[in-house]
């Protein structure tokens, strides 16, 4: 199985994104996904694999409109920020 649709991941330097980006890497070329990050320097890891990282956090709306631009499926993974999701 492969994917050919580019896939964005949001919390992508999380503990639930990294294992999903690791999967995905599987069946995936890395030019195929995309990490949604609050911090891109916390993902170097994941952008030297090939992962095109962006960076939005949830409470920018436009931040978000623009890092899920190009995609075409969306895994949202809710942050751990009690009150801040």
């Amino acid at each position: 199985m492969t994917i050919s649709e580019r896939i964005a991941i949001t919390g992508a330097t999380g503990q639930l994104g990294r294992l999903v980006i690791a999967e995905l890497l599987r069946i995936a070329p890395a030019a195929h996904l995309i990490g949604i990050v609050r911090n891109a320097s916390a993902a170097k890891d994941l952008a030297e694999r090939g992962v095109e990282l962006r960076t939005a956090n949830y409470d920018d709306p436009d931040a978000i409109k623009a890092a899920l631009a190009g995609a075409d499926k969306v895994l949202l993974i809710s942050s751990s920020e009690i009150g801040q999701r």
